[in-house]
């Protein structure tokens, strides 16, 4: 999978306040990089950020336990500059990854979350799968509650059972899915949940640079 345009070569990471999150994986990514001789250019961005705020001094601690100094980070808000500017665009959750999408709908093409993106192909057509029958569900919904306003009693049971059956397949589904696509926020928690949190960007950036390698 690769971003619209061709090959990646500038990456955009994107969380809320642009002080935890994305600052870890902007400088989890560089070094890795650097270690891999690989040409990147990493930066990160926030949906809420304010602009000039130091990284969370937990998140730099965690960042100076594996040899990495991002004292001078500085939290920036996202631009339709730093969107033209990415070639791929990774945020942290699907709340962010929407909100994107919405502000900025010419780049939905280049805007995933991290999780997301790394997924190997079975397991994405197995979400995509699940996401449309999530969308056919909500359609469906709508159809029965315009029954029930029109009178319809008919028409509403008929639909209802129909709902019922989509319901139950759409468990199964998520029985059979990876569904979570987020990184938790560890604003204001522990070192050992900032310690966590960077582990878990660490893994997705792994297999990050395992597919852009592999492009």
């Amino acid at each position: 999978m690769m971003a619209a345009g061709g090959t990646v070569k500038r990456i955009l990471f994107i969380c809320t306040g642009n002080t935890c999150r994305s600052p870890m994986a902007e400088a989890l990514l560089k070094q890795k990089a650097t270690e891999k001789g690989l040409d990147l250019e990493v930066r990160s961005a926030g949906v809420a950020a304010i602009d000039g705020m130091a990284a969370a001094d937990t998140a730099l601690q965690v960042m100076e336990e594996r040899g990495i100094d991002h004292r001078s980070h500085r939290s920036q808000p996202i631009t339709g500059e730093l969107v033209e500017w990415a070639d791929l665009i990774l945020a942290m959750t699907v709340g962010h990854r929407q909100q994107l999408i919405q502000a900025f709908p010419e780049a939905a093409d280049k805007l995933y979350t991290l999780k997301e993106y790394v997924l190997d192909d079975s397991q994405r057509v197995q979400l995509e799968r699940l996401q449309r029958l999530k969308a056919e569900w909500q359609t469906l919904r709508a159809m029965v509650e315009k029954a029930r306003a029109d009178g319809d009693s008919s028409r509403e049971e008929s639909l209802n059972r129909k709902l019922e059956s989509l319901e139950t397949t759409i468990r199964k589904e998520e029985g059979a899915v990876w569904t979570n696509q987020d990184v938790a926020d560890p604003f204001g928690g522990s070192l050992e949940i900032y310690r966590r949190c960077a582990e878990e960007i660490e893994q997705q950036l792994d297999k990050l640079l395992d597919r852009l390698q592999r492009s």
